[in-house]
C-alpha cells in the first residue's frame, strides 16, 4: 500500500513540475510584448529627446558664436572704415544700413550671420537685431564714468567708442514623439566698442 501511496506522490509531483513548465513559456510572450510597449513608450521618445536636447546645444553654441562674429563684423565697420579702404564691404556700417553694401537681400548683419553657415542650420530661421549705443559721460563724482545706455538709430552712430549690440535669435524646432512638438526661440547677444 505504501508503494502505491508513493508511486501516487511521485505521479502528482511530476504533473506539477510539467505544469509549471508550460505556465513559464507561456509568460515569455508577455515579456516580449511588455518589452515592445516599454521600447514604443518609453525609450524611443527618450531617446529623441536626448538627440533634442544635444541639437539644442549645437544651435545654442552656434547663436553665441554668430552673436559674437557678427558683432566683431559691426564694431570694425565704423564711421573710418570706409577711410581705410574704399571698396570695404558694408563699410560705414550703421543702423540705417551701409556706405558699400554687398550684393542680395537683407540687412547686411542678417546677410553675414545667415553666410556664418553651420551645419544643419536653416537660415531662415534666423532673425538678427542690431542696436548701436553712443556714450555718455557722467563727471559729476570727480570720476569720467561711461555708459552706453542710449539707443541711436541714425548715421552717426558708429563713431568710435560708440558699442554695438547684436541679437541672433534661431527658432528651434523641439520633436519629442508622444510629448512636443514646437518651436522655441534660443537668443544669442553680444556687445562690442566700435573701433574703426
Amino acid at each position: 500500500m505504501m508503494a502505491k501511496i508513493a508511486k501516487a506522490g511521485l505521479v502528482s509531483g511530476s504533473r506539477v513540475i510539467r505544469r509549471l513548465a508550460k505556465r513559464g513559456r507561456r509568460e515569455d510572450g508577455n515579456a516580449m510584448v511588455e518589452m515592445a510597449l516599454v521600447s514604443a513608450f518609453v525609450y524611443i521618445p527618450m531617446l529623441f529627446g536626448i538627440f533634442q536636447v544635444s541639437y539644442g546645444l549645437y544651435v545654442y553654441n552656434y547663436v553665441c558664436s554668430a552673436a559674437h562674429q557678427a558683432t566683431r563684423y559691426a564694431a570694425v565697420r565704423g564711421v573710418n572704415s570706409c577711410t581705410v579702404q574704399s571698396n570695404f564691404v558694408d563699410c560705414n556700417l550703421n543702423p540705417t544700413g551701409s556706405t558699400n553694401p554687398a550684393a542680395g537681400a537683407g540687412t547686411p548683419l542678417q546677410k553675414y550671420v545667415r553666410s556664418v553657415g553651420f551645419m544643419g542650420i536653416d537660415p531662415s530661421k534666423i532673425t538678427v537685431t542690431g542696436t548701436w549705443y553712443t556714450r555718455s559721460n557722467d563727471n559729476s563724482s570727480g570720476f569720467s564714468n561711461a555708459s552706453w545706455a542710449t539707443a541711436c538709430t541714425t548715421t552717426g552712430c558708429n563713431a568710435i567708442g560708440n558699442t554695438v549690440e547684436v541679437s541672433v535669435k534661431y527658432q528651434f524646432p523641439l520633436n519629442i514623439p508622444f510629448w512636443k512638438n514646437k518651436s522655441l526661440p534660443i537668443t544669442g547677444i553680444s556687445k562690442m566698442m566700435i573701433s574703426e
